[in-house]
């Protein structure tokens, strides 16, 4: 098993991240979105609204992804579909294993699309109905596709990061690193968020006393084993 605890500095999870199928995926749609929106012409407002709409809605939207596909109930057929709720099952039950911490081939390339195919559809739909110009639509779908893509190559950046050796020095990451570490070692019904706890504020998951959530029945590992942070 490769084991993300092997990778001890930043360069060595920038190596292993970088060779992983996942960002190779992410990187060639995300190319494939800069191309597609540099053909369109220059910036415009619509493309700071789209940044500014994938931004508040990262929080939530992550929030949503994480207890509703990746820890979904048996019963959940969509999870069931897309094979999320096992392979995070999988994830849970040894954390570090590289083979199952960033996304598989088929997941990560099941996610891209998630994100490129409804925008595309939403262009095409606005375009058609006059609501805005087709070009406006296009480049606004276009730049949202960027930003989620973007969006989403952080997520597996941060979450091979806070499963590393490695210990982020900033205040922000090291915030995250400890919540992820919580959500694995104490109780996955909390701290769900990856790289922003809007959606823990929100759903009201994010506990200030840490003592005060119970230790969950499936927990596979001390929480004193688990990282030196703590």
């Amino acid at each position: 098993m490769t084991s993300a605890r092997d990778l001890a500095t930043r360069r060595e999870v920038a190596r292993a991240f970088v060779d992983s199928s996942s960002a190779r995926v992410i990187a060639a749609f995300l190319m494939l979105a800069v191309v597609l929106r540099a053909a369109m012409g220059g910036l415009t407002w619509g493309d700071l609204a789209a940044v500014a709409v994938v931004i508040v809605l990262l929080g939530p939207v992550e929030w949503m992804i994480h207890r509703m596909l990746l820890h979904a109930q048996p019963t959940n057929r969509l999870a069931e579909l897309l094979g999320t709720r096992d392979s995070h099952e999988r994830h849970h039950r040894v954390p570090d294993d590289l083979d199952w911490l960033l996304l598989r081939r088929p997941n990560a390339i099941g996610s891209c699309l998630a994100i490129v195919l409804p925008l595309g559809a939403a262009a095409l739909v606005l375009g058609s109905l006059q609501l805005v110009s087709p070009e406006v639509a296009r480049a606004t779908a276009a730049s949202t596709m960027v930003a989620g893509l973007l969006a989403l190559a952080h997520y597996e950046w941060v979450h091979l990061l806070v499963h590393s050796k490695y210990r982020p020095t900033s205040r922000y990451y090291a915030h995250l690193d400890r919540n992820h570490r919580l959500h694995h070692f104490r109780n996955e019904r909390y701290w769900l968020g990856v790289t922003v706890d809007v959606g823990d504020r929100l759903a009201r998951t994010l506990p200030v006393d840490r003592d005060a959530v119970p230790m969950s029945d499936t927990v596979r590992a001390p929480l004193a084993a688990a990282s030196d942070a703590f």
